[in-house]
């Protein structure tokens, strides 16, 4: 529990460089804008939907190359 708390304050402290920056609500994938919904759910999403599914995509065929697509 205590590492994953420590990985969210990481995710907000990066959130809040991004809105110092300018870059706040940007993918970091494709560059394209995060969807409102998404950081209105999750405010240190640091991908939109579509990257974030594709990871999701990649990340299973890794740990099952058999996987068909």
């Amino acid at each position: 529990m205590e590492r994953r708390i420590k990985d969210q304050l990481g995710d907000i402290e990066i959130a809040m460089t991004k809105f110092e920056t300018g870059k706040y609500g940007l993918c970091e994938t494709c560059g394209k804008p995060i969807e409102s919904a998404r950081l209105e759910l999750l405010p240190a999403a640091r991908q939109c939907m579509n990257c974030k599914a594709l990871q999701a995509k990649n990340a299973k065929k890794q740990v099952n190359p058999n996987l068909q697509t």
